[in-house]
């Protein structure tokens, strides 16, 4: 890698710009594609898909899979019957998650699972085990039952449905959707019956901006493709453009060579390219190939 971060630095700005637009187009297509997979397995409902993807948005890197799972038991039309109270949404997904199975003697807490009690027999609901969370190495506000807490709060708007996400086209905007507080309870605690804290129990910056790469363009690519609207690919993109570049590990390498980045478009560049180098995609990959060519003189 580090050879192809020296050609990458060495570039002139164009060529290094196109080359990072096609590793981007590329990195937005694959993940498109996944979103139009749920897409066809929620028997084309977008709105179900826009749940769904949200859901593991949420719970990613250490939940995805099983908010995942939590979606498919605990679907959006259950939510959006139940949408006139947070509350039950509340015990909805805090329920079918397996996470109040415990014995508590918080008054809020057991009203929680008595309203998931009725909502068992009104949907034939099965809970999934609180031992299949992933809760180690997390920050407290990022644990599930506060992403799952947030999840309710956001599936109670009425503004979450898929034509409202299709219309972003700024991190304002995306913010002003996704940057929620779990409700009261959860302003003061991270766990049920857990020791009081200072926290508001609103979504961070940082998370909702991982939401906008994550779940709004590729979305929006999704559902551009089947509605064959270039102008909405476009938006997509764009929207990456303004939204700052990720902090992490991978980025922080390339970016040592001395490979600019500014934007979340030229990070989710990078991350596809730091894929193909660790998969040994050379001969696939367009600075692979320059690279050899260099070598040849």
């Amino acid at each position: 890698r580090e050879e192809c971060g020296v050609v990458l630095a060495g570039l002139d700005s164009l060529r290094r710009t196109k080359l990072m637009e096609s590793l981007l187009v590329e990195r937005v297509l694959r993940k498109s594609h996944r979103v139009l997979e749920v897409w066809e397995a929620s028997g084309r409902d977008w709105n179900q898909t826009l749940y769904h993807i949200t859901a593991y948005a949420m719970g990613a890197p250490k939940n995805g899979g099983q908010m995942e799972e939590l979606a498919r038991r605990a679907t959006y039309l259950m939510c959006l019957k139940e949408r006139s109270s947070q509350r039950r949404v509340e015990a909805l997904l805090l329920g079918t998650s397996g996470l109040l199975g415990e014995e508590f003697f918080d008054d809020y807490i057991v009203r929680l699972q008595e309203e998931y009690e009725y909502l068992v027999g009104k949907y034939q609901l099965r809970s999934m085990t609180a031992g299949s969370w992933n809760r180690s190495h997390l920050l407290p506000a990022g644990g599930p039952v506060m992403r799952i807490a947030q999840l309710a709060a956001l599936v109670a708007r009425e503004e979450y449905s898929v034509d409202t996400v299709l219309g972003l086209g700024s991190l304002g905007e995306v913010e002003g959707l996704f940057r929620v507080s779990a409700s009261e309870y959860w302003q003061g605690k991270y766990v049920p019956n857990g020791k009081p804290h200072s926290g508001s129990g609103r979504m961070g910056r940082q998370k909702v901006e991982m939401l906008a790469i994550n779940l709004v363009v590729p979305l929006q690519f999704a559902y551009a493709t089947v509605m064959n609207n270039a102008e909405l690919k476009e938006r997509a993109l764009e929207l990456l453009e303004a939204i700052p570049a990720e902090q992490n590990r991978v980025v922080a390498t390339w970016t040592g060579y001395g490979v600019p980045c500014g934007s979340a478009y030229e990070s989710q560049a990078l991350l596809e390219l730091a894929a193909k180098c660790e998969s040994r995609l050379c001969e696939e990959c367009a600075l692979g190939r320059m690279r050899r060519m260099k070598a040849l003189g």
